[in-house]
């Protein structure tokens, strides 16, 4: 039988505050625990973050901050001794069952099995005219990776995004690749919910998901840009961030307050959202 890893960079942006990134760190750990018969180890890529979850299915191998993520990733494909793997970020919020078993499944049948992008000038034919994987949902061969590792994995803008060449090499000797459904919508803030739902395919990504631990460290310093980034960046983004951080575990509050948004329309802005999402 196949063993499986799941790969997951945890880099935080600052070297303080590091509580408030704790939540994060909780909610997808504890996640993954609830399908653990899907996978057999999780390794930790650990840039700044120095993780405090300890379990014996969990590896935790550090990592120089100053290097890129995709750069990390080719770097430690040597320490992986599984026969498949999964890379995940850390935002990408997992809460069904068979989503990571079926991700592994279809390596039976292809090569890669991936969200797609279509970011980059390069598209091909067969990803449906799409332009790459994705590094946030993108699953193969441990054996078959290392075969790529002295091609670029990073971005050549605007040429290819992230992982962008290393699709082109992987198509260019035949490898067959499976596509994986994104689910891009959003639930933002002042919105009434509607009949409108999110696809509830037991899987998001978040996107930008440490943003409100970022902000909040930050706001305990005093820093002028905490009140920039609020000042300046769209507000129903960054809310929407800080409802995924709350559900996650964390403590919005002070943000909310910041904002002289009233308790109330914001709690019942995160019921909607969980209802939305199907949570």
């Amino acid at each position: 039988m196949k063993t499986k890893a799941i790969i997951s960079a945890f880099h935080c942006y600052n070297p303080f505050g590091r509580k408030f990134y704790q939540p994060i760190e909780d909610y997808f750990i504890g996640n993954l625990e609830k399908y653990r018969n899907e996978f057999d180890r999780l390794y930790i890529l650990d840039s700044q973050w120095s993780p405090r979850t300890f379990k014996d299915w969990i590896t935790v191998l550090n990592t120089n901050p100053s290097e890129r993520y995709y750069d990390v990733y080719k770097k430690i494909l040597p320490n992986i001794k599984e026969d498949e793997v999964l890379f995940l970020d850390n935002d990408m919020v997992i809460y069904k069952p068979r989503v990571i078993f079926e991700a592994f499944e279809w390596l039976k049948k292809y090569d890669a099995v991936s969200i797609y992008d279509t970011i980059g000038e390069k598209h091909f034919q067969k990803l449906g005219g799409q332009s790459k994987f994705c590094p946030y949902f993108f699953c193969s061969r441990t054996e078959t990776l290392k075969r790529f590792t002295d091609c670029e994995w990073g971005p050549n803008m605007p040429e290819h995004e992230t992982l962008g060449k290393l699709t082109e090499k992987m198509l260019e000797v035949g490898m067959k690749p499976k596509e994986i459904e994104e689910d891009k919508s959003n639930f933002l803030f002042g919105e009434e919910l509607g009949e409108r739902r999110s696809k509830n395919l037991g899987y998001y990504h978040v996107r930008s998901g440490s943003l409100p631990a970022y902000l909040l460290s930050h706001r305990e310093r005093g820093d002028k840009q905490y009140w920039e980034y609020l000042k300046n960046q769209p507000k129903s983004e960054y809310l929407r961030h800080c409802a995924w951080f709350e559900i996650m575990g964390g403590e919005v509050t002070p943000i909310i307050t910041d904002l002289n948004i009233p308790i109330y329309k914001w709690e019942e802005y995160v019921k909607n959202f969980r209802i939305f999402h199907g949570l």
